[in-house]
């Protein structure tokens, strides 16, 4: 994929480059601020690198880690969350939805789901035609530019993001570092830590304290676990819905015999 579709595909920009650039910020905005104006060389270089696959680099980054973590979720939960809402032992659906979600798959998609017996007598085979469902599902409705998509990129921006997360965290602790030393909060001589720099830290330190404090804050308390299943389920439930505006499978007609 080009640099220019990239950028101009909603999912692969918000969902991808997005978590890419967020780790880089807090090393990024120091380094804009306090060297671009003096050297515009430093800054047409990074234009450069951007526009030479660095932003491409940091959301396959992101989409590497991010599909990293979701094996070892996925292993963790027993199954994506599309998979797991469509047993009948899971609870996430109530029984009226989940009743019309299995007869809107075997009219519309013509599969033919496993009863509650024969999932609980074979539940790899019932998960196997619960994740083929979801893949045909996914792909009648990949042109679904409204609410299905959002919850498609929410979905992958938590992932990532928290995929992400041990490297967002150690970007952000470094430009606390460089933002403290350039603002002079910490000196290299007794006392070592000057408090008085903290009323006047300057526009670089200020926006990289600014970013870094908020960016961490994210990392450590909302980017989580539970953030990205409560959102894969909430996809999950709106790819549902959409069995509604999906046209039935026509059947193939048999040949008359000659």
């Amino acid at each position: 994929m080009k640099l220019t579709e990239l950028v101009k595909d909603p999912y692969e920009r918000k969902a991808r480059i997005t978590p890419g650039l967020l780790v880089a910020l807090p090393i990024l905005v120091p380094l804009v601020c306090i060297y671009g104006p003096k050297h515009p060389i430093l800054t047409a270089v990074a234009a450069l690198l951007g526009g030479c696959g660095a932003v491409y680099a940091l959301a396959n980054i992101a989409r590497g880690l991010g599909k990293k973590l979701e094996t070892r979720l996925i292993k963790k939960w027993g199954g994506m969350p599309t998979t797991i809402a469509l047993r009948h032992r899971d609870d996430f659906l109530d029984p009226v939805s989940k009743t019309r979600y299995h007869e809107a798959i075997r009219e519309k998609l013509k599969i033919q789901l496993p009863s509650s017996q024969e999932e609980q007598n074979d539940p790899q085979h019932a998960d196997g035609v619960y994740t083929g469902a979801t893949k045909q599902l996914r792909e009648l409705t990949r042109g679904d530019k409204d609410l299905l998509l959002k919850e498609n990129i929410a979905y992958g921006f938590h992932r990532n993001m928290l995929g992400m997360k041990a490297v967002g965290i150690t970007t952000c602790l470094i430009g606390l570092m460089y933002g403290s030393l350039v603002g002079k909060l910490l000196v290299l001589g007794p006392p070592y830590v000057n408090a008085k720099a903290l009323a006047d830290p300057g526009l670089a330190s200020g926006l990289t304290y600014l970013i870094s404090i908020s960016l961490l804050f994210a990392w450590v308390f909302y980017f989580n676990e539970s953030a990205v299943k409560r959102i894969g389920f909430v996809y999950a439930e709106r790819l549902f819905e959409a069995l509604l505006r999906v046209k039935p499978a026509s059947t193939p007609r048999k040949r008359k015999a000659s």
